[in-house]
């Protein structure tokens, strides 16, 4: 048999999309000749267990009267034979000792192993030639052995914290709705603070079918529930999950301190416990870096010792990432965030601004410095575009509930811990890749404001969103969803997208993802909107006019919206009424303007028709038309002043007469149109229209 083009071409695609060559080999063996035969007898016969720290490890000795190649292989057999977690064959032949080690736990290095023999590899396998006795050899690993291990994952770093439960009396359409909302298979009970039973979605979903709704929960709760204590190894919560448990209860004495289910088992087999809790990359050094920020690190380090965790969370984990300055602290405590925020600002010198209702806190210190205190929460929506309801969580969970994966990233400020990352989702993999990424399906549901920080993300940082979130923000306007958001929280959306400098990218990405015409109909996202915009922002920078950056966005935005249409949806908006003026003056008297001025004006003209509607309608107007009359008006006829005043007039004669008004008019026409030159001439001439 031989292979074929296709043959080939298969293995291609599959390497493609991500074929794992290192999984092939855990099947693959080759046959055994009968010096590998015999020589794997003698290993199978020579086995010996050593437990290290809780950790079992097979180990095998043997001397071999000849040379016999693959020990390798011959690893892979006794694995396979004994389902071995941990394994070191060492084999004496041709005065050497050959080492090979293969471990299938996180909690045994192979490659630590092997190097104790001189030798090296990776974690799950690695091998060593001893050039000494065989006694030696194994002298030195019994005496090592325990270096290589790590001491084994615990209930306390698995768990889920703190554990929801809901009491006996509480109604089985009470106990449904839970889960639902976190999206768990189960629930459990408790009463005064003591494990009573559990109950699973299965039993809840049959006893609403049986029109069981509003029974209690504890006519069909489980009394028998699977516990541990926080130091539990994860060996024996495996075992009682498989023994059909569906979860594993906590306890610290009689108090519930946590869950363990079987989700969070899969998480600690897949290497994402071990990469979460122990293997995070420290960031000892971009956190040195911040020397501004250096007191309240100090200071947190050394009032963090009573919390179970202290974080810095949000933005301010990814700036450091992407090494931008960022200014804003932001803290996050599994613990009680007043408390927290009271001893760091003894500790800084400041005060404390508390929200007890919130569980938060602001501390206020030095010159304008603050930093933002949270107890680590959850939240849920009641209805899409809702705002949530937030209760108490790890910091896991704080973590998931964040708008995407590059803000949901935390970096340890406890003591020993300082520095080290947290990173359960993937964002500093998807910083590396420029990509912005949901951490669920429902993200943009739960809150449609995150389409336009993704877009934001987007143009800030030359990012792009994945496929799926893109899709899925999609998916969310052609809900109708994004019109769903109350007035202000889209007016504040898209003041700050509009206020983020180089826009182009933003203003066309709403167009493609559908969210210009969900926000209205008639909103213009396109690349003459872009154009507009670009020569909006280069007049006013010329003129040194103080137009905020989003007020011109969102004229150039709204130009194609029927003009009697403009004031009002911005009144939805509810943007602040000075400002919705001068954008519907923008919108609506800024073509007409263009219009009139095309045909010619005198300098006079030009200002009476541009002053009342400045700035923003003569700066649109230029914008759509190259008219030197609009250059002139911000060029210097806007700052054309008299140099008399009223009572200059009243000295004249005038008093206090309407007439004060109108003459003054008349003296700056004259002026603006270059008939008066300086002081004297402006007097002579108020004489003239006194006395006439």
């Amino acid at each position: 048999m031989s292979a074929t083009q296709r043959d080939a071409e298969a293995l291609a695609w599959c390497l493609r999309h991500g074929a794992s060559q290192k999984l092939l080999t855990q099947f693959l063996h080759t046959p055994l000749g009968d010096d590998e035969r015999d020589l794997l007898a003698a290993l199978l016969d020579a086995l010996e267990p050593r437990t290290v720290a809780g950790v079992e490890v097979l180990l095998a000795a043997v001397a071999w009267p000849r040379y016999v190649d693959g020990v390798s292989n011959l690893a892979h057999k006794v694995v396979d034979v004994t389902d071995a977690k941990a394994l070191v064959l060492l084999v004496e032949m041709d005065e050497r000792v050959f080492c090979v080690t293969r471990s299938r736990t996180d909690e045994v290095d192979a490659d630590a192993i092997a190097e104790l023999l001189g030798g090296g590899g990776h974690p799950q396998a690695a091998s060593a030639i001893f050039r000494g006795t065989l006694d030696e050899a194994r002298s030195t690993l019994e005496q090592g052995l325990e270096s290589a291990v790590r001491e084994p994952l615990t209930a306390r770093q698995l768990m889920s914290a703190p554990a929801r439960t809901i009491a006996p009396d509480e109604t089985v359409a009470h106990a449904l709705v839970t889960c639902q909302r976190y999206g768990q298979s189960g629930i459990l009970v408790a009463e005064n603070g003591r494990l009573a039973g559990a109950v699973g979605r299965e039993d809840l979903d049959r006893a609403v079918a049986h029109g069981l709704s509003h029974a209690p929960v504890k006519g069909i709760m489980s009394t028998r529930v699977a516990t541990g204590a926080p130091d539990t190894p994860l060996a024996e919560l495996q075992r009682l999950l498989a023994a059909g448990d569906e979860r594993v209860a906590v306890l610290e004495g009689e108090r519930i301190a946590g869950v363990v289910t079987r989700s969070d088992l899969l998480r600690a087999l897949g290497g994402a416990v071990v990469a979460a809790e122990r293997g995070g990359p420290l960031l000892t050094e971009e956190l040195a870096r911040l020397e501004r920020l250096q007191p309240v690190f100090e200071a947190v380090a050394a009032v963090s010792e009573p919390y179970e965790g202290v974080y810095l969370v949000g933005g301010t984990v990814r700036d450091i990432l992407l090494g931008e300055r960022s200014f804003d602290v932001d803290i996050a405590v599994e613990g009680d965030a007043i408390a927290l925020a009271q001893a760091l600002a003894d500790a800084l010198g400041g005060r404390v601004r508390a929200h007890d209702k919130f569980g938060t806190a602001v501390v206020l210190y030095g010159e304008d410095e603050r930093v933002d205190v949270v107890t680590a929460r959850t939240e849920f929506y009641d209805a899409p575009a809702a705002l949530p309801t937030v209760e108490h969580a790890s910091i896991r969970e704080d973590l998931f509930r964040r708008d995407f994966t590059i803000n949901a990233m935390a970096v340890s400020l406890k003591g020993a811990d300082l520095g080290r990352l947290v990173d359960p989702f993937g964002g500093r993999r998807d910083l590396e890749a420029r990509t912005i990424r949901v951490l669920h399906n429902l993200s943009f549901i739960d809150d449609p404001t995150r389409i336009f920080r993704a877009i934001r993300y987007e143009n800030r940082y030359g990012f792009r969103m994945d496929e799926h979130t893109a899709r899925l923000a999609r998916g969310t306007i052609e809900m109708g969803l994004v019109g769903d958001l109350s007035s202000a929280r889209l007016r504040d959306e898209l003041e700050a997208l509009l206020s983020e400098g180089e826009i182009e990218h933003s203003i066309l990405r709403l167009a493609e993802l559908g969210a210009d015409t969900a926000i209205h109909p008639h909103l213009a996202a396109d690349e003459e909107t872009v154009a507009l915009l670009r020569r909006l922002t280069d007049l006013r920078d010329r003129y040194g006019l103080e137009i905020p950056s989003w007020r011109l966005g969102l004229a150039a935005l709204a130009r194609k919206l029927p003009p009697d249409e403009v004031y009002e949806w911005l009144q939805r908006l509810k943007v602040r009424r000075r400002d919705a003026e001068q954008i519907a003056a923008a919108v609506t008297v800024g073509p007409k303007l263009a219009e009139r001025l095309r045909e010619g004006a005198s300098p006079a003209e030009v200002v009476a028709a541009a002053e009342p509607y400045a700035p923003d309608a003569p700066l649109f107007a230029l914008a759509l038309a190259e008219l030197e009359p609009l250059h002139a008006y911000f060029e210097r006829l806007r700052n054309v002043r008299l140099e008399v005043s009223g009572a200059d007039l009243a000295e004249l004669g005038l008093g206090e007469s309407p007439r004060v008004g109108e003459i003054l008019t008349e003296l700056r026409r004259r002026k603006l149109n270059g008939e008066l030159d300086g002081r004297d001439s402006e007097l002579a001439a108020a004489r003239e229209l006194i006395s006439g």
